[in-house]
């Protein structure tokens, strides 16, 4: 699956992703927190917080599939026109 993100504010350490850029997403699961977590391919996928915790994955609230960002764009479009 293709993403891109959407929110890079407040990265944990280590973190490397960047806002407007499109990723392929490895695998999805489901965190100790009840979150949705993407492997991202090519990306730092683990780390250490700011506060010393572990982290494994970007939260999916980060991204948003690519396939939703050209329906967008298309709707704008047909919008202004």
């Amino acid at each position: 699956m293709k993403v891109v993100c959407i929110n890079d504010s407040k990265l944990p350490k280590g973190a490397n992703v960047v806002k407007d850029k499109e990723y392929e997403v490895v695998d999805t699961f489901v965190n100790f927190a009840d979150q949705i977590v993407y492997i991202i391919a090519g990306a730092v996928n683990e780390g250490r917080t700011r506060f010393d915790m572990p982290w494994h994955g970007y939260s999916s609230d980060r991204f948003k599939k690519l396939e939703d960002v050209e329906i967008e764009s298309l709707e704008y479009n047909y919008a202004l026109n």
